[in-house]
């Protein structure tokens, strides 16, 4: 073999290697051809919610407090959370979200609370719950779809099922009856969503859901934004920093219940991913 023709032999082998690792290289890239992923989140939120229940029977407004100030419930707490989703059809997605939120306080009361039909004085001991828990159901559409990047819209359902409850002692130790309020609320959404790999291992991701919606018993408005910031290790798993923000008002007009309630979600978080 002339020294020609080795040197042409040699080029070969090169431009087949570089090929080879540059087509790894972008496969490990490729986030939005993952078909299934699952994310196992620790979030620490800073909260705010309030409530109110109206006097049933007269329709007297009742009070509107807030859990954290007047009722003594803590304004952060570690919520661990689960995304599960898929892809079908190329284009299409499926994404379920769970996560919840318990707490739950003693305290002597500031100022006077009507709740329903029952009147908790100043200086009454007040034990009060709130419990919710978070669903988001949502299947988006990619209209702009490449190996690094993804834009798409997305239509969903959030459902949240939460329960209030308040009971205590007078300040003259008169003991009130538990008086809880429960409900399980399913509003619609659309969102829209995105994500660009700008490095093999390193790229972003952001969704937004909003709802200004009545519907039967129920008039909500909901606003839920996440950002996160990627870091794929492996080829099927990563970690990541995030953060999100959730605005949530709905108005009650039950048979039980003629009222309010209001939270607000927004902090940070860190994910591990799997995606195959």
């Amino acid at each position: 073999m002339s020294t020609k023709q080795m040197r042409h032999s040699l080029f070969k082998v090169h431009a087949v290697a570089a090929a080879l690792l540059l087509s790894g290289t972008c496969a490990w890239a490729e986030r939005p051809t993952d078909r299934y992923w699952a994310q196992l989140q620790g979030y620490w939120p800073s909260i705010e919610s309030t409530a109110r229940a109206d006097v049933l029977a007269t329709g007297q407004p009742g009070t509107e407090f807030s859990f954290e100030s007047d009722l003594g419930l803590s304004d952060r707490k570690a919520l661990p959370a689960v995304l599960l989703g898929m892809r079908f059809f190329d284009n299409w997605r499926l994404e379920f979200e769970y996560y919840s939120l318990e707490r739950s306080a003693t305290k002597t009361l500031g100022r006077q609370i009507v709740w329903d039909d029952t009147v908790f004085d100043i200086a009454a001991q007040l034990h009060s719950e709130f419990d919710s828990s978070i669903y988001r159901l949502t299947a988006g559409y990619s209209f702009l779809k490449s190996q690094d990047a993804e834009l798409g819209v997305s239509l969903g359902l959030h459902i949240t099922d939460f329960m209030v409850s308040l009971e205590g002692t007078s300040n003259v130790g008169i003991a009130f009856d538990r008086e809880a309020k429960d409900a399980l609320a399913p509003l619609p959404t659309l969102g829209l969503y995105g994500s660009y790999a700008f490095s093999p291992a390193f790229g972003v991701r952001a969704r937004a859901d909003y709802l200004s919606l009545k519907y039967q018993d129920y008039d909500g408005k909901l606003l839920n934004f996440e950002a996160t910031l990627d870091w794929r290790f492996s080829q099927h798993f990563g970690a990541g920093l995030g953060y999100r923000y959730v605005d949530y008002r709905l108005d009650v007009t039950k048979s039980d219940w003629n009222g309010q309630l209001k939270y607000k979600f927004n902090g940070p978080f860190v994910f591990l991913e799997a995606a195959f």
